[in-house]
């Protein structure tokens, strides 16, 4: 019996040493993307104080060109490795599970882009397309980010969104149950 708790004790402590380890393969990978993204911003010329939307934009554009080249070859998982995966994918799947999932569930459908959108790393997320914001009780659980980054819902998939490119950093499929 003794053996039976001590073997309980230890894969319970190994579960949160693996969360623990995610997190921080996570967090270690958003934060080398963060440095590349303000490592390039110095090379897209200063923004100018303007009220002209048309310059902002442009020198968004510019970033967000530049950002793309540099990330030319990225693959899906880069970021969301498969186990960094699957460590959101309990989080979120536990998240459904509690009593608020039905509000979840129901906020996130209201706000889902109308027609499909087919997710590819490095593409810029349409403009034309809502931005599906997370539902509080479901962010409150994940991993906080830089504020250069967002998370989003599309379909089922979680996406890591870069805030000032709209580029689709990363993305998870099939993490919304």
């Amino acid at each position: 019996m003794r053996l039976l708790c001590w073997l309980f004790i230890l894969a319970f402590a190994a579960s949160g040493f693996a969360s623990e380890t995610q997190e921080k393969v996570f967090a270690a990978a958003v934060a080398k993307y963060v440095q590349m993204q303000q490592g390039l911003e110095g090379s897209v010329p200063a923004q100018k104080t303007t009220e002209e939307p048309g310059q902002i934009a442009d020198r968004q554009h510019q970033l967000t060109g530049v950002m793309a080249d540099a990330r030319r070859n990225a693959l899906q998982g880069e970021i969301f490795t498969d186990d960094v995966a699957n460590y959101f994918r309990k989080i979120i799947r536990k998240a459904f599970q509690e009593p608020g999932g039905r509000a979840m569930r129901k906020t996130i459908e209201e706000r889902n882009p109308a027609k499909p959108i087919v997710l590819k790393v490095n593409d810029v997320y349409p403009d034309d397309q809502v931005r599906t914001t997370m539902p509080p009780t479901l962010l409150r659980r994940l991993p906080v980010l830089p504020k250069e980054l967002a998370y989003r819902v599309i379909g089922h998939s979680l996406v890591l969104q870069d805030t000032r490119t709209n580029l689709i950093v990363d993305f998870i499929p099939n993490a919304i149950p």
